[in-house]
């Protein structure tokens, strides 16, 4: 396959990358700080650059990924490598070939712990670094034409060549304000990361963290102070660490558990207090291992523990939803956190499965878990459901006879695509007020959706299931008809999730994925909940004209009239007509383009709601305002029906309030952006007629409502969208249209 040719911003963003990529970041700014400490030693800095530029072209002349070569996920590993090599040796011609050799091994070392650790879903961190380095560690007796560095022997001299006088005063003002030990070994052991010995390198590093990442910055001292408190608990000498430069391993393991591989909480934090003892003990051993062939550890504790414990978690048979790796990865802790928190209740980890409601229509829950006849013990996880009229009877007249009951007869359908494990179609149904004790749960189905979650429906008609054993069924598929068989005493229907696919398994405690709860008001839609007893719910009935507008194409192009109108300069220009592309990208998530500024908003659509997920790009731009008043749209729904939401902080705020808030993030949030949309009055719900929604959007501090926008959304039957938004003094109107290919 031919090998396009990198762009001159694809080269540029690879060796950028591949710097911040050394602290799980794709922040250029941070980047760029880490190319100048890199350096302050001009023997590592031009190992280090040379070795990226090694590893890219590598990774582009053979093929691989261009991706993850933009992303610096291949020239991390062989930076460390160029860094440490062009530490321990003078610059020379001698030199550089090995670094070129190195940084060779360093590249198909990574390719191959990529697929090795990316079949078990494990990142391979800095382990190729780690086999690089010792292979040239242990190599230098014979690496005779090679001249040890004498670099940070004569700190000032080189101090002075770097900066002149000027940088020789600051790192001297540096080194005697900062008299506590405690401190300089946090600076040294975040330089160390980079090779560096200098203070005023660590010191730029927590500096570029802080300004990258409030998250980061603080895991980075947690990691180092949980240590550095070990150390004094259990009598290690601390001070060490003031010239092996080894802390880093710390530092490294808080930021990369405490908020890119786990999604920063209150638990991941606290992981990370209880992992780093572990750390150091292996750090104080490996260092008496090494020691004997006189080589250094490195990061072989960080990627250790790291490697375990990831490993550890996926061999969990439930996912608490306090501990959760980070399912969609931004590079970048508060984004994780800020988009998790959002689509906690949408996508939730323990829950991968949205199973819908097993019948049309509205049903009432007529025992929920816990049941007070039933559902008890291993079986309480599960619910009857019947239908009632409006005075709450579940029958007409006197209800002596199966057929007076509103919901005998009525269809039961698959709650998830899946294969029949299960039927039993050959009981007869009881009298009213009989019940059949021999055979308990009547005519039964079993759906099977994968080896750990299965469906059960039960007390079916007789002779009325449609399906076989073996069978593999839709979600929403007619299966029987809801009857009174088994030890059912009148018509319901009993359903229950279990993780066998056995009649008489115990119940699981699982939700149903999307749902419209009744009240007063009308419908809310639920998400990922448990139905109540003497709740009314319905599955929503999917409406044709948003099924269609909704339904974004990769390759689909829209036409897009943009007016803002305000007082402000900053909504001043930016009128005019766009156009936006649906895309994929190399994970096959979906997201639409705004080819006019770069904005992308990425969506999601499961059949039953459209969601946005992210955005990136300028917050006033069309995309933007169409991502937030569009955020969670039903397929369907029952009219003056309420969806409520919550969208991202870090999307709704900015400044000084959004950077404390990061600070605190993990532990609580004070900003809030709360998402309603309301359907309004319609006719028949399942026509192609003409639909009409209201959003509204909260923004609060600390509980106080400081702005509020509203948005009124049109969609007609041609798939036309039209967004009228108002806030403040602004006003801005949307209008998209699908455009023919030849636009």
């Amino acid at each position: 396959m031919k090998s396009y040719p990198l762009t001159g911003k694809e080269i540029l963003n690879s060796i950028l990358n591949s710097y911040s990529q050394v602290f799980f970041s794709t922040s250029k700014l941070l980047a760029v700080l880490l190319v100048l400490i890199s350096f302050f030693d001009y023997g590592a800095g031009i190992g280090g650059l040379l070795a990226i530029l090694i590893a890219n072209l590598l990774a582009w002349s053979l093929g691989y990924n261009r991706y993850f070569l933009v992303s610096g996920i291949y020239g991390f590993n062989a930076l460390l490598v160029g860094l440490g090599i062009g530490l321990f040796y003078q610059p020379s011609p001698e030199l550089f070939l090995l670094v070129v050799v190195a940084a060779v091994t360093c590249f198909f070392l990574t390719v191959v712990f990529q697929g090795i650790l990316g079949k078990y879903g494990l990142p391979f961190l800095s382990v190729p670094f780690l086999i690089s380095v010792w292979i040239v560690a242990l190599s230098r007796g014979d690496l005779s034409a090679l001249h040890l560095s004498e670099r940070g022997i004569f700190t000032y001299n080189e101090l002075y060549a770097l900066g002149g006088r000027t940088f020789v005063s600051l790192y001297d003002f540096l080194e005697t304000s900062i008299s506590s030990s405690f401190l300089k070994i946090y600076f040294h052991s975040l330089g160390a990361v980079f090779f560096q010995t200098h203070l005023l390198a660590g010191i730029i590093i927590a500096a570029g963290l802080l300004i990258y990442s409030r998250i980061t910055f603080v895991l980075s001292f947690l990691g180092y102070t949980v240590a550095w408190l070990f150390y004094r608990i259990t009598g290690i000498e601390f001070n060490s660490l003031g010239y092996t430069f080894i802390g880093f391993n710390y530092i490294l393991t808080a930021i990369a558990l405490g908020g890119y591989y786990l999604v920063p909480g209150r638990v991941s934090f606290a992981w990370i207090v209880l992992l780093l003892p572990a750390v150091v003990l292996i750090t104080t051993a490996t260092q008496q291992f090494f020691i004997q062939f006189k080589i250094s550890p490195y990061s072989l504790p960080f990627n250790m523990v790291v490697l375990m414990f990831l490993y550890a978690l996926k061999l969990r048979e439930q996912r608490p939803r306090k501990l959760v790796e980070t399912p969609v990865q931004l590079g970048n802790p508060e984004k994780n956190l800020y988009l998790y928190s959002g689509n906690l209740k949408r996508f939730p980890a323990a829950y991968p499965v949205s199973a819908s409601l097993p019948f049309f229509g509205e049903w009432t829950v007529n025992q929920a878990h816990n049941g007070e006849h039933t559902h008890k013990g291993a079986w309480r996880h599960a619910w009857d459901f019947v239908i009632t009229d409006r005075t709450g009877s579940q029958f007409k007249g006197s209800g002596d006879f199966a057929e007076d009951y509103y919901c005998f007869g009525k269809a039961v359908l698959s709650p998830f695509d899946g294969v029949v494990a299960e039927v039993v179609n050959n009981i007869h149904d009881n009298r009213i007020g009989d019940i059949n004790t021999a055979n308990n749960w009547g005519n039964t189905i079993i759906i099977k959706h994968n080896d750990y979650l299965y469906a059960k429906l039960s007390h079916l008609k007789y002779q009325s299931v449609e399906v076989k054993t073996d069978d593999v069924v839709k979600k929403g598929q007619l299966l029987a008809r809801c009857g009174n068989s088994g030890r059912s005493p009148y018509p319901h229907l009993h359903f229950q999730f279990q993780v066998t696919p056995f009649i008489g398994s115990a119940t699981l405690d699982y939700p149903f994925g999307h749902y419209l709860l009744k009240d007063a008001s009308g419908f809310v839609m639920k998400n990922f909940e448990f139905p109540q007893n003497k709740q009314v719910v319905a599955n929503p009935a999917k409406n044709e004209t948003l099924a269609k507008a909704l339904h974004f194409i990769p390759g689909q192009k829209i036409a897009v009239d943009f007016q803002a109108d305000s007082a402000k300069k900053y909504w001043k220009n930016l009128g005019g007509r766009c156009f936006w592309v649906v895309e994929t990208d190399v994970y096959n998530n979906t997201y639409i383009r705004s080819e006019k500024d770069g904005s992308i908003a990425y969506l999601y659509n499961n059949g039953d709601l459209h969601y946005f997920t992210n955005f990136t790009g300028k917050k006033n731009s069309a995309l933007y305002w169409f991502f937030i008043s569009m955020f969670k749209i039903p397929l369907g729904f029952q009219p003056n029906s309420n969806i409520d939401d919550s969208l991202p902080v870090n999307l709704m705020f900015g400044g000084i309030t959004k950077f404390l808030q990061d600070f605190v993030a993990p532990v609580f949030l004070f900003l809030k952006a709360g998402y309603r949309l309301t359907m309004k009055e319609a006719g028949d719900i399942l026509s192609a007629d003409d639909i009409e929604m209201n959003v509204s959007i909260s923004q609060k501090v600390a509980g106080r409502e400081i702005r509020k926008i509203e948005s009124e959304i049109r969609i007609n039957t041609d798939s036309e969208i039209q967004i009228y938004t108002k806030f403040n003094d602004v006003k801005i109107s949307l209008k998209c249209q699908n455009q023919p290919e030849s636009y």
